[in-house]
């Protein structure tokens, strides 16, 4: 249907008819005309077809070589005793190499597509805090330190 649309209009024009005439009996825009006619001028077999407009490279993207730079480096850092593995210590390594910085996000990001981000089975992480921790009972204290016993006896 549109496209059979932006056909007619283009085929209009090249009859003689006005673009002004053109656009406004197919209610269509000024810029909307003028960009099938160039596509048509353009001398391309499908011009009347819609492009794509998704980006052509994702620009948050990271190469493969990049992607492999940074799993190697994790890697040898793990391979390491006493090792740190985190993403400071990977920015590090880097460094040293001479090659560019990646944003911490970045790193992340790759460590745990290729699912090398290991849980901490020694400390894990707290939950939430106990309710009675949380009640207001237990936050109300005399601000002199009158509840606690005195340290020195006289």
């Amino acid at each position: 249907m549109e496209e059979e649309l932006r056909k007619q209009a283009v085929q209009r024009h090249l009859a003689g008819e006005s673009p002004k005439a053109v656009y406004t009996s197919l209610d269509r825009s000024k810029k909307w005309f003028f960009k099938w006619l160039n596509r048509y001028q353009s001398g391309a077999t499908d011009w009347y077809k819609e492009h794509s407009r998704a980006p052509l490279k994702r620009p948050s993207e990271l190469s493969i070589v990049d992607k492999e730079i940074i799993v190697s480096t994790r890697n040898r850092l793990d391979s390491s005793p006493f090792a740190q593995i985190g993403v400071s210590a990977i920015k590090w390594e880097l460094h040293k190499l001479g090659l560019p910085f990646r944003s911490d996000s970045t790193i992340n990001r790759t460590l745990k597509r290729e699912g090398l981000v290991k849980k901490n089975e020694i400390f894990p992480q707290r939950g939430r805090v106990p309710v009675l921790y949380r009640s207001p009972v237990l936050q109300q204290h005399p601000s002199d330190g009158s509840c606690w016993p005195p340290l020195h006896q006289e």
